[in-house]
């Protein structure tokens, strides 16, 4: 599991457009929402190509001024899996 905490930034003017095209990508989640045009995003995926492949799409998207990753983690399964 691969999990990204991202902040988007738009202008103020698109916000709706692009929190709905946000919560159009799969396994992105929109978890707040700044009037000044920012959004806290997680993105998860299986492993760091999924979660690359959302980041661009998010960049790709119309609206989107940027997407900067802030927090990164990867867990394996073993990692997952607690010792009985």
């Amino acid at each position: 599991m691969h999990i990204a905490g991202v902040v988007v930034q738009t202008r103020p003017e698109h916000l709706a457009a692009v929190q709905s095209l946000l919560e159009e990508i799969a396994r992105v989640e929109v978890h707040a929402v700044n009037p000044d045009g920012r959004f806290a995003v997680t993105i998860e995926g299986d492993h760091r190509h999924a979660v690359a492949d959302a980041l661009y799409r998010i960049n790709a998207l119309q609206g989107v001024l940027s997407a900067c990753v802030v927090y990164e983690q990867s867990e394996s399964e073993s990692t997952n899996v607690e010792a009985s």
